[in-house]
């Protein structure tokens, strides 16, 4: 099997090595270290604020060194599901990550029992204002905490229990086969990790194999992602009974820095405009002669002559040029990135599913992992995951608890430069016009994800939760609400006996322990970065410092507040992510010859 293409070295010069090795056993060193003496200190007083100031110093290093071996293990483990090593060490992180947030227990109960008076200007000291926002939401957590003996116990469960269940689809996904089986040609055995790809295939029998042949594996396994998805929501609707917590959107709310209401009004903007997408559903499907397009085609390529394939060589050339138009910087980072080796791009077994970008702040680096297969779309891809890159490199130089955003605001600067890659073909008087239809179709595809396919996950999380607080689901009931969602959303873009039942399975995001909810900030990303991008262009270059700004302002501030701050919007109101939809509605426009 060969090799990521990835350079890793800067994390560790080798995995299980002397340097890798030291490095564990000081953080698990220091973390003991660190929980004694928060079991020992004082209470927050003013005469006490030099030993909390150098504690909280000692814990913000532990915490970014700590997300410095996850991001690695997390790239190791992607790379190759099978190495049971890393395996072994990503389990061992988990106990780790359940002794920080044991720590975490400890802290947030001594800043809610501080004072406000008494806190207020230790937060404000020269050493901790930078990340007196940080602070801040730790002590607000507190209000949705069980007792700290309780939360002790629920992170040392959380070890055995809610990430082991994470763990296990991780292994079920990344070693999952399942057969392509096309008439007229040989039947092949792929890792499930390449159905995505397969589903952009130009050839309608391709891609109906692709989903069934996948379904049917995922259908092998079912029992087993089945319990996975109902261990993960049943343990979470367990601790937020004892938590006191009223919803159970209330907590990924929290962790979005995002209020319901702003979440509201933009799926209310969503479901109000959905006629936008479906509409380019049903004219792509009226192109390919279909009446109705099936879920298997959603990511099809635009019929017709079809775009170039594209080497990796030239993918980089192409998101290279179209970033030094109108971002030299961005585009003097992505040279960085390809010449450093910070990119996994190469298809092979064993490799999970899906695509990502990892940053760790002790090295100020990031690596993107993603499957290249020369389709059009994936230099999209790959740019779009260079951008999560460049948000991470824009604060390289802020305190670690000042880099950690939500995920509402973690797809400003991807979707960003995704917009800028495809703008460039667009506008390329040489370009093809296979590309170009290919760059327009890709991104109306990109809006009917965000407006369609994201609204239906979420409502498919919604009903999974509201049932699962009465009993377990089975896989039947399963695909139930599954195909229920897909018919809410789409409507009658979708032919009725072509809807994805298994997608419940298929879909990595149902199963991160990390984060419940994990889906509905791609739909606010999406639309926050559109309405930033438009700005962008009205304003050009000028605009550029606000937009980095706004960037690293984003571990500092809800997204409320950041997009006060910057962009003048209230996002609790429908103004904002009308005039996003809106780009998207022109995009239509066009695509339609209107």
């Amino acid at each position: 099997m060969s090799a990521p293409n990835w350079d890793m070295t800067p994390y560790f010069p080798s995995f299980g090595g002397p340097e890798y090795s030291t490095f564990r056993e000081t953080l698990v060193s220091d973390m003991a270290s660190i929980a004694a003496e928060l079991r020992e200190i004082e209470p927050i007083a003013n005469d006490a604020r030099d030993v909390w100031e150098r504690l909280l110093l000692r814990l913000e290093d532990v915490f970014a060194r700590h997300r410095h071996l996850g991001s690695y293990l997390g790239c190791l483990g992607a790379a190759d599901a099978r190495d049971e090593g890393v395996k072994r060490d990503t389990a061992a992180l988990a106990t780790a990550r359940a002794e920080l947030d044991k720590i975490f227990v400890q802290l947030r109960t001594r800043l809610r029992d501080a004072p406000d008076p008494v806190l207020a200007p230790l937060l404000a000291s020269e050493t901790l204002a930078p990340v007196a926002y940080f602070l801040g939401r730790t002590r607000e957590r507190a209000r949705q905490s069980m007792s700290a003996d309780l939360e002790t116990l629920a992170a040392d469960l959380g070890v055995t229990g809610l990430s082991a269940w994470g763990r296990l689809y991780d292994q079920v996904s990344g070693t999952l086969e399942f057969d392509l089986e096309v008439e007229g040609r040989p039947p092949e055995r792929l890792p499930v990790s390449r159905a995505r790809s397969l589903l952009g295939d130009g050839d309608a029998e391709v891609r109906r194999a692709t989903l069934r042949g996948a379904n049917a594996a995922w259908e092998g396994v079912a029992d087993t992602t089945a319990a996975c998805l109902n261990a993960i929501s049943g343990t979470r609707l367990t601790l937020y009974e004892r938590r006191g917590i009223d919803h159970f959107l209330d907590p990924a709310l929290f962790d979005s820095a995002v209020s319901r209401r702003t979440l509201d009004t933009m799926f209310g903007v969503a479901r109000e405009r959905a006629e936008i997408p479906r509409r380019f559903l049903r004219e792509k499907a009226r192109r390919a002669g279909r009446e109705r397009l099936g879920f298997q085609d959603l990511e099809a390529p635009a019929p017709g002559e079809p775009p170039t394939r594209v080497a990796f060589g030239e993918a980089r050339r192409r998101i290279v040029d179209a970033f030094d138009r109108a971002y030299p910087e961005l585009a003097r980072f992505a040279e960085n990135a390809f010449d450093r080796r910070w990119i996994d791009w190469e298809p092979r077994p064993g490799k999970r599913p899906g695509g990502f970008c990892s940053s760790s702040s002790v090295i100020g680096e990031s690596r993107v992992f993603m499957t290249y297969d020369g389709a059009l779309g994936d230099v999209s891809t790959l740019a779009h995951e260079l951008g999560h890159g460049w948000h991470s490199w824009v604060m390289r130089d802020m305190r670690p608890w000042a880099r950690v955003y939500p995920m509402t605001l973690a797809e400003t600067a991807s979707t960003f430069a995704e917009q800028l890659v495809i703008d460039a073909v667009l506008g390329d008087d040489d370009a093809a016009k296979a590309d170009k239809s290919a760059m327009l179709d890709g991104r109306l595809q990109d809006a009917t994800a965000f407006l369609l396919n994201i609204p239906m996950r979420f409502e498919f999380e919604c009903r999974l939760y509201e049932e699962r607080s009465k009993g377990e689901l089975g896989p039947k009931r399963l695909c139930e609400l599954m195909c229920d969602a897909q018919r809410s959303w789409y409507g009658d873009a979708l032919a009725e006996d072509e809807l994805d039942p298994w997608f419940w399975a298929s879909k990595l995001h149902f199963y991160i322990t990390g984060l419940s909810f994990y889906n509905f900030p791609y739909t606010f990303g999406y639309l926050f970065s559109l309405g930033i991008f438009a700005r962008a262009k009205r304003e050009g270059p000028d605009f550029l410092p606000t937009y980095e700004s706004l960037l690293r302002d984003t571990g500092s501030a809800t997204a409320e507040e950041v997009a006060r701050r910057h962009l003048g919007v209230d996002l609790e109101a429908p103004d904002f992510w009308n005039e996003s939809v809106d780009r998207i509605e022109d995009d239509l426009r066009a695509y339609l010859g209107e």
